[in-house]
C-alpha cells in the first residue's frame, strides 16, 4: 500500500479524484480525511434567519390567529 496526498471540495458527499490519478479508477482505497475545523463547525451552524422578513399578506393581523385558522382549513 502506498499514500498520495491531495486537496479536494467535498461536494455533496463526493470527492473527485484529480485527472492525474486517473490510475485509481475503480480500485480500493482506504481514505483518510483532513477538515479544517473552523470549516466544519462553521458549515454546521449555518441555519435560516426569517427575523427580517414581513409577509405582507398578513400584515394588520394576529400571527397565532392566522396559523390556527391555517391549521383549521387541512
Amino acid at each position: 500500500m502506498y499514500a498520495i496526498e491531495f486537496e479536494a471540495n467535498i461536494e455533496n458527499g463526493i470527492v473527485r479524484i484529480p485527472e492525474q490519478y486517473e490510475r485509481l479508477k475503480n480500485s480500493h482505497a482506504k481514505v483518510v480525511v483532513m477538515v479544517d475545523e473552523n470549516v466544519a463547525e462553521a458549515a454546521d451552524e449555518v441555519g435560516l434567519d426569517f427575523s427580517g422578513c414581513v409577509i405582507h399578506s398578513f400584515e394588520g393581523q394576529d400571527g397565532l390567529q392566522v396559523q390556527r385558522t391555517m391549521r383549521d382549513d387541512w
